[in-house]
């Protein structure tokens, strides 16, 4: 079984901030890959930064959130 990344983790190695990763996941853009029951905690998947890297690259060119969505 892979080993999941905290929210802070995640965060920092896709250079975006836990309250990006938040919006995508109420978005439906990158949702995690496990939710804490009690705390909901958010945990990612290493294998889910190359989706996050591909969203903040789209963001930096412009592209709204709803057609990033839509793409």
């Amino acid at each position: 079984m892979r080993e999941l990344l905290t929210i802070g983790a995640f965060a920092r190695a896709a250079r975006l901030s836990p309250k990006a990763l938040r919006l995508y996941d109420e978005l439906g853009l990158l949702l995690p890959a496990a939710v804490d029951g009690d705390s909901g905690y958010r945990f990612y998947d290493p294998e889910q930064l190359e989706r996050a890297r591909l969203i903040a690259w789209l963001r930096r060119l412009g592209m709204p959130l709803t057609r990033i969505r839509r793409v």
